[in-house]
């Protein structure tokens, strides 16, 4: 048996590793938008994802299209119809459709995953495994391309609107949220190379290798929150305990000692895909962090 595993351009990942790895990847379209009209983006239509995925299926007996989280678009509902058509002309499953329930570098990563499988039963373990190790932080200086675009709830499009207030969020299976707001930019930018080094100080004790993928249309900020995280600043978890349980882990905390110098993380930056970069707009600021084990951040669907 063998396996060829197809994605969307919002995994971000280079063209010459996508190659490397004989991964097929759907671009999503993006349109640029100027002082009068904001940017657009739109889905691969039905016949682009079926040709896709015929494409893959000459050169091997399955195919997995892995793409972004439907809570953030439509492409794996239009994924899932191309799927049925490729299969019922063949007569029998040969492409599997997984909503991976994340998107940039977490989704790339998970399609590397996947590549080394032999079969789609196989990848999607692989994919799912990886994705549950991951988590996606990013920053935005403007939420109105979030907004405008639909991907953001109207409690947090107000508190970025706050004065001088910026959210860290996360992406998750059921869309974006926010894990915390900070006051100004770079106070912003500190702290989410704070959070990314508390978790990749957490994972560094693990069996295997923490992964650290950067995104940023700007090569200095992104150099900059690399050399952040890898400062080893102390950080604390996403969505950490509240309530009842601050003062019993607040304990816990004071009993365990703090990690200190440098993380020795491997780090890539991957550009956004213009797709994404149209709604996270000019500015932003992303990055990933892949444990070698641990707890499930988002949670891929299989759809066909």
């Amino acid at each position: 048996m063998s396996l060829a595993v197809v994605t969307d351009s919002s995994s971000c990942l280079p063209t010459d590793l996508a190659r490397a790895r004989g991964i097929g990847v759907v671009p999503l379209h993006a349109t640029t938008g100027d002082g009068n009209r904001p940017g657009s983006t739109s889905r691969p239509s039905l016949d682009e994802l079926a040709r896709a995925y015929a494409h893959a299926a000459e050169g091997a007996d399955e195919v997995l299209a892995l793409h972004l989280a439907a809570s953030l678009s439509g492409t794996v509902d239009a994924a899932a119809r191309a799927a049925d058509s490729i299969n019922q002309a063949l007569g029998r499953r040969v492409v599997t459709v997984l909503d991976s329930g994340t998107t940039g570098g977490a989704l790339g990563q998970a399609a590397i995953a996947a590549s080394g499988a032999a079969t789609a039963d196989d990848g999607v373990e692989r994919a799912r495994d990886l994705v549950s190790r991951s988590t996606v932080l990013f920053l935005v200086d403007d939420l109105a391309h979030l907004r405008r675009g639909g991907r953001l709830d109207r409690r947090t499009a107000l508190l970025g609107g706050a004065l001088g207030v910026r959210p860290i969020l996360r992406i998750t299976a059921d869309g974006i949220c926010p894990v915390e707001a900070v006051r100004g930019a770079k106070r912003a930018r500190a702290r989410l190379a704070e959070l990314a080094a508390g978790l990749a100080s957490q994972s560094a004790g693990g069996v295997g290798q923490t992964g650290l993928i950067i995104h940023a249309d700007d090569g200095t900020a992104g150099r900059a929150l690399i050399d952040g995280i890898a400062a080893g600043a102390p950080g604390e978890e996403p969505n950490g305990p509240t309530g009842a349980d601050t003062a019993a882990s607040e304990a816990e905390r004071q009993a365990t000692p703090q990690a200190g110098g440098r993380i020795d993380v491997p780090a890539h930056c991957w550009p956004f895909d213009p797709a994404l970069a149209v709604h996270v707009g000019p500015g932003a600021l992303g990055c990933v962090i892949i444990s070698p084990g641990g707890r499930g951040t988002t949670g891929p669907v299989l759809r066909t």
